[in-house]
């Protein structure tokens, strides 16, 4: 496979965009826990629904800024190139001479130097970074596909209607919140919990059973918080959510805010729904009914209870009516991030002192000073194009001499009269002038008669040409080299102003530490009580595990007794046919002898010991024929209408 396009500059430009827009999001990540930490200490006594909104724009702002942040670093590599460096230099002469010496790196103060190696760092390894993250982003993509398949599969199959009752009560509910979309509700025997998924045509999926085994009010709380992500729209929101998730997973920020605004929904849609039924009670009896559930990998989908932790916080929140704070973890996550962000912000200042001129002066001034500014502005490009993306400016104060810099060993100026030493065409030359007019001149120590100075005339005019032109030089450096002093100044002043600031934020840090104390011993409390309260729901776990078996056994006893009876029912349903024949034949019998004269209204009772026909016992031959023919043995009697009685019945 041919990969050659990514070496295409706006590939490039867009790796580079991508990598740093990364690394900022994790300083970003900093400041965003530092607000959701605020915002949970700040809001411990407020409604759910504030909580969540706060949270949420607290991540949008976060997005936000990593979308700035992406567009800025794109702009800034469409900026970066040596064309852009070269105009630089050419602009700025005085950081030009900085640049230049070899020393340029070590004049920089540590922080410039790891900044300047991180950024080469990151800019070299862009495309791996890249590659990394983009992996690792694929495989959750897809593992949310699955997420988005199974709930595809669990919409169209595996799913039953429930009683229409429950259905009518959906419809009902779902009118009285003001949702005006259609709802739908199904049983499923592949869900373990109640959960709602879809957007335009939501769907309420519940447990198998379920309907039948728990409490109409119980079940009515569990339709409530369900319609109440539909009337919130959560399902897509938590889409939305979850992508952004993927992009940043790498940041625990977003991971741990993304967390919170889950729990927060779930309170929010506990409120909604107790305030509906007007019963907590009923609402966490519901929750501890589904507590040995667990939800399957479907975090797209909108589930009843949750994890168990997340359970317990959430039957105490309704219990106790007083939010989550933070935990130690949290806690040593927020005051981690607040003193990272602190430092970051004190040694990103521009606190260093610059050194003094007078140290400056006494450095020894390189001969490449003096270069064409085309020739060193080459050289430069060369050296520095392929180790920096922009140019660094050297904040010190440029070096400002009384001396000519370049090849004249001295040239000093003492009012009008000035002194010049340097070689020039192998000669050494001593020049004194008052008032640019020659009074004495050595060559190679030799003192030339005044007579004779003239014969010197083509290297001397040469000389104080170069000394001219090295002059005007010199001056404009001076003036470079005063306003670099100005704007040295100027950042030095922003430089004391961040110093007092990094100090206000270290005074914070230590309030915040206290308070992070305080509230650490707040939390031993709350898990004190929370222990108190997984306690109480684990015995009533154990108590509705009883019952549950309980149920179970008299379930099973039930279906014995239908089978016995079914057995009775089917064996007595042959004793009636049996007796309903030997009826009429007795009575034809009867009938035949004279002892009954109507068939309408008649009785009798026949035995081992009499046979009696309306109320009157019959002769012994009589009952002796009858017997024979119909008494199967003894304690066998067979009656028809004698006191309300009727059918056959054996006695031993």
């Amino acid at each position: 496979m041919n990969f050659d396009y990514l070496n295409h500059p706006f590939f490039q430009k867009l790796i580079q965009t991508v990598c740093r827009t990364l690394l900022h999001s994790l300083w970003q990540g900093l400041l965003l826990a530092i607000l959701t930490g605020i915002i949970l200490m700040a809001t411990r006594k407020s409604r759910p629904a504030l909580r969540y909104n706060l949270l949420s724009l607290s991540l949008l702002l976060f997005v936000f800024g990593s979308g700035v942040t992406f567009f800025i670093e794109f702009s800034r590599q469409s900026q970066t190139s040596p064309l852009v460096l070269d105009d630089f230099l050419v602009r700025n002469p005085a950081v030009t001479g900085s640049l230049i010496t070899t020393e340029r790196v070590s004049l920089l103060s540590p922080v410039d130097q790891t900044l300047t190696w991180l950024d080469q760092f990151f800019s070299q390894n862009a495309s791996i970074i890249v590659a990394i993250w983009l992996v690792i982003f694929v495989l959750k993509s897809l593992k949310a596909g699955a997420g988005l398949f199974y709930i595809h599969q669990l919409k169209h199959n595996h799913w039953q209607e429930p009683e229409q009752v429950w259905k009518i009560k959906v419809m009902q509910l779902a009118e009285t919140m003001g949702i005006r979309q259609s709802v739908s509700l199904f049983e499923s025997v592949i869900v373990t919990v109640p959960l709602v998924v879809g957007i335009l045509k939501p769907i309420i999926f519940i447990p198998a059973g379920i309907l039948a085994n728990l409490p109409a009010n119980q079940i009515e709380a569990i339709l409530l918080h369900e319609l109440a992500h539909i009337k919130r729209r959560d399902y897509l929101v938590n889409l939305i959510q979850s992508f952004g998730e993927n992009i940043f997973f790498f940041n625990p920020a977003v991971v741990w805010i993304s967390a919170l605004i889950r729990e927060e929904r779930e309170h929010c849609c506990d409120d909604i729904a107790i305030s509906i039924t007007k019963n907590d009670t009923s609402f966490v009896q519901a929750l501890v009914s589904f507590q040995e559930y667990n939800l399957p990998e479907t975090s797209h989908a909108m589930a009843f209870p949750g994890k168990r932790n997340a359970l317990l916080d959430r039957i105490k929140r309704i219990i106790y009516k007083n939010n989550k704070s933070l935990n130690a973890m949290e806690k040593l996550f927020v005051t981690t991030s607040l003193i990272a962000a602190v430092l970051l912000t004190a040694a990103f200042s521009p606190n260093e002192k610059p050194e003094p001129v007078s140290a400056i002066e006494n450095k020894p001034i390189a001969e490449k000073s003096m270069v064409e500014p085309a020739v060193w502005k080459e050289n430069l490009l060369s050296e520095t194009v392929a180790r920096v993306k922009e140019p660094v400016v050297n904040l010190q104060e440029p070096t400002v001499r009384d001396t000519v810099p370049g090849r004249y060993d001295r040239i000093q100026t003492n009012g009008n009269v000035s002194n010049i030493e340097t070689t020039k065409n192998n000669k050494r030359y001593e020049i004194e002038s008052v008032d640019g007019k020659i009074t004495s001149l050595k060559v190679d120590g030799q003192k030339i008669a005044e007579d004779q100075i003239s014969s010197y005339h083509s290297d001397i005019d040469e000389i104080m040409q170069e000394v001219k032109v090295a002059r005007e030089n010199a001056e404009v450096e001076r003036g470079h080299a005063e306003k670099a002093r100005a704007e040295a100044n100027v950042m030095r002043k922003q430089a004391d102003e961040y110093r007092k600031d990094a100090e206000k934020m270290r005074a914070e840090a230590g309030k915040m530490r206290e308070q992070a104390n305080q509230a650490r011993l707040v939390a031993e409390d709350v898990r004190k009580q929370a222990e108190t309260i997984r306690g109480q729901a684990e015995k009533q776990r154990e108590v509705a595990e009883g019952h549950r078996l309980k149920a179970e056994e008299h379930r099973k006893i039930a279906g014995e007794q239908r089978e016995r009876a079914e057995v009775s029912r089917k064996e007595a349903e042959k004793s009636r046919v049996v007796f309903e024949k030997m009826q009429a034949e007795l009575t034809n019998d009867l009938m035949k002898e004279g002892v009954l004269k109507d068939k309408t209204v008649y009785s009798y009772k026949l035995n081992s010991d009499e046979l009696i026909v309306n109320g009157v016992k019959q002769p012994d031959a009589l009952h002796q024929k009858m017997k024979a023919k119909y008494v199967k043995g003894p304690g066998w009697e067979t009656v028809y209408n004698v006191n309300g009685r009727t059918g056959i019945s054996i006695t031993k």
